[in-house]
């Protein structure tokens, strides 16, 4: 037996050719943090040192290696290419590998901060499925200098294998021949350690990962992603988000508690539930995400020359029984998160700041998903493009949606009649979206209710100069660069054929005798404006329109007058209780506990956690509401958490209609 255990060598590489690999992979993981950073540099934004000037953005990304972050980033960079190589264990075809992952990396980084300035998050791995789609949107001489970078590193690498196979004695051969393993016992180990070097943050919790990333000087930014990678880098901001903590447990959360708020808000609803008269059957409710939609008259120091691009949506407005300024939480960005307040009327920045993406982290692990399109008959989206994103397929289903048609639906796909575009435009016209949503209107049961809910296309980045061919508004001011200056002329231009549109649907609607009730609203700002920091002008640009429109039918059904309600400022998570409002409909608790909230909180804003905004426009903090607005605003958070990650104390009557 000793005999044997003497003979069992593990032969791998000299401690020559490990030094020379380890060298090897230490300046390529010095090169990856570089690149990564510098593709966090190299924008508009104008935060911390971003710069388009190609220089100053390397310089910053340089310096950026001075901080102790930096040394996080190398060592996870040297681990994975450790990884690789000993998995492969032929060298050039694994240091090919690992660039083509880091090229790959790089786009998508460039391309996210480039749109949202937010980086790659674990969240956004559910994504890879959507690659068609995500094609559409990335930046075509970027994505063709990628291609052509990896085709040249594989031919460079078929032509260094095949030269070592037929040189096996030379001394370059010879020495990366030293580097590779011979044994399968000590490439196992290697693996398995550099396995568990890199699955640890996998398998650990949020607190525990946020602990190992604070060893190596990490700094959470609390205000958004954007800002927590360019303080600590992509690969640490990457890290930090993909444990799951779907909500921090509130103080006084029990069983008992639970009971009281339980019986609080049952006594609430039947207290509201005397004077309305409706509950929503042979009713059409309908939830209109307007893609990156805002006024470009709101925005600061924007001229152009052309007619009013907002006239009709503006008159719209005050035609409704309710309008006035949503507070969006994203900037270019973050649809999904927006429209998931929209359906469930709860806020975002209530839930843990890793909570990022709810379609994602929260709907598939929640016991309970109580939505507004779970009161319905009927309850259908339609979204003329992949459905893909967000993991909506599967997300949909928990939140009481039957049917989601999408251009690459199965099962209900989206139809070709309905898709057409406006000049060289990829996206599907509003005008032609409507037609459809209009059509399943009018197909629709005289004695079901229905819940619609429509996510336009039209108006998505990216925003081609010459898209919609020769457009009648030219930007006077500010003064840009004549791709930025095109850019912002194609928005306007498509925000001009939303207006025109919506008007035309408004007397669509307008024409039925079924009652039908309209939420529409802009998702977020598009990444377009570059001349305006959304860091300095948070508020501004977090603001987008909406309105709450009845056709005369449902008027006189709810017995609403024009902009009766005031909600001046509103929160995605507000539109719920204000549809319920708006038709006059019976509450169950939930939704009588999120009307009171309507009622009697400021909203939200989901920019900037722990701030709201009054009816009047004012900023307001925590600190600065009354003694019974903190305490309704507890009551949400102990309701929101219980739903979401507590024990589930509350009584399925609370939720039910």
């Amino acid at each position: 037996m000793k005999k044997k255990f003497q003979n069992f060598k593990l032969t791998g590489p000299s401690f020559n050719g490990w030094m020379k690999l380890l060298l090897i992979g230490l300046i390529f993981s010095i090169c990856t943090t570089v690149l990564l950073q510098f593709a966090m540099y190299f924008q508009t934004w104008g935060r911390f040192d971003q710069t388009t000037n190609i220089g100053q953005a390397f310089q910053a990304a340089c310096r950026f290696m001075e901080r102790p972050q930096a040394y996080f980033s190398v060592l996870v960079g040297l681990i994975l290419f450790i990884f690789i190589i000993v998995l492969i264990n032929h060298l050039f075809i694994g240091i090919a590998t690992y660039w083509v992952l880091v090229i790959v990396a790089f786009v998508a980084e460039y391309m996210k901060m480039k749109a949202r300035n937010e980086p790659i998050l674990y969240s956004d791995l559910s994504e890879v499925t959507a690659v068609g789609g995500l094609t559409q949107m990335v930046d075509k001489k970027l994505l063709f200098g990628a291609i052509i970078f990896i085709l040249l590193l594989v031919i460079i690498v078929v032509g260094l294998e095949t030269w070592i196979s037929k040189k096996r004695t030379s001394k370059f051969a010879e020495s990366v021949h030293g580097m590779m393993f011979q044994k399968m016992g000590e490439r196992l180990l290697v693996l398995c350690v550099s396995i568990v070097l890199l699955g640890t943050p996998f398998l650990a919790s949020a607190d525990n990962n946020r602990a190992l990333l604070e060893h190596f000087g990490y700094k959470w930014q609390s205000v958004n992603t954007g800002d927590d990678t360019m303080e600590n880098g992509p690969i640490m901001t990457f890290v930090s988000n993909i444990a799951t903590v779907i909500m921090r447990e509130p103080s006084g959360y029990s069983a008992k508690s639970m009971a009281k708020l339980d019986q609080k808000y049952e006594k609430y609803a039947a207290d509201l539930n005397k004077t309305r008269t409706n509950n929503l059957s042979g009713q059409t409710v309908i939830t209109l995400l307007s893609e990156s939609l805002t006024n470009p008259n709101k925005v600061k120091n924007l001229k152009y020359t052309g007619t009013d691009v907002y006239k009709n949506i503006n008159q719209l407005k005050k035609n409704a029984v309710m309008s006035g300024t949503m507070l969006s939480s994203g900037y270019g960005g973050g649809t999904a998160n927006i429209e998931y307040m929209t359906l469930a009327g709860f806020p975002l920045n209530t839930y843990a700041p890793e909570m990022v993406v709810p379609y994602t982290q929260l709907v598939p692990f929640a016991d309970k998903v109580p939505t507004l399109p779970g009161l319905f008959d009927k309850r259908e989206v339609i979204h003329p493009y992949v459905g893909t994103f967000y993991n909506r397929c599967d997300a949909y289903k928990k939140m009481a949606i039957q049917k989601f048609y999408t251009t690459d639906g199965q099962t209900y796909k989206y139809p070709s009649s309905y898709a057409g575009t406006l000049g060289k435009s990829g996206y599907t016209a509003d005008k032609n979206s409507y037609r459809y949503l209009l059509k399943k209107i009018a197909k629709s049961s005289n004695k079901n209710s229905q819940f619609l809910q429509l996510m336009t296309m039209q108006n998505h980045m990216p925003y081609e100069p010459g898209e919609y061919g020769n457009s009648k508004y030219k930007v006077t001011s500010p003064t840009l660069s004549d791709t930025a200056q095109k850019q912002v002329e194609t928005y306007i231009t498509g925000v001009h054929y939303t207006d025109v549109a919506t008007k035309k649907l408004i007397a669509e609607l307008d024409k039925m005798q079924r009652p039908v009730t309209m939420i529409f609203y802009g998702d977020h700002w598009p990444g377009v404006f570059t001349f305006v920091d959304p860091n300095k002008q948070k508020e501004r640009s977090h603001e987008t329109d909406y309105f709450i429109y009845q056709n005369k039918a449902a008027r006189e059904q709810s017995k609403q007058t024009l902009n009766q309600h005031e909600r001046a400022y509103a929160s995605p998570s507000d539109f719920p209780a204000l549809a319920l409002q708006a038709t006059n409909s019976k509450v169950s608790p939930l939704f009588a506990l999120q009307t009171k909230i309507v009622n009697e909180l400021p909203a939200f804003a989901n920019y900037q956690r722990g701030r709201f905004v009054d009816n009047d426009g004012h900023q307001l903090s925590t600190k600065d509401l009354t003694k019974k607005q903190k305490t309704l605003l507890h009551d949400l958070k102990l309701v929101q958490y219980d739903l979401s990650s507590g024990k589930h104390y509350l009584k399925d009557s609370f939720t039910k209609q």
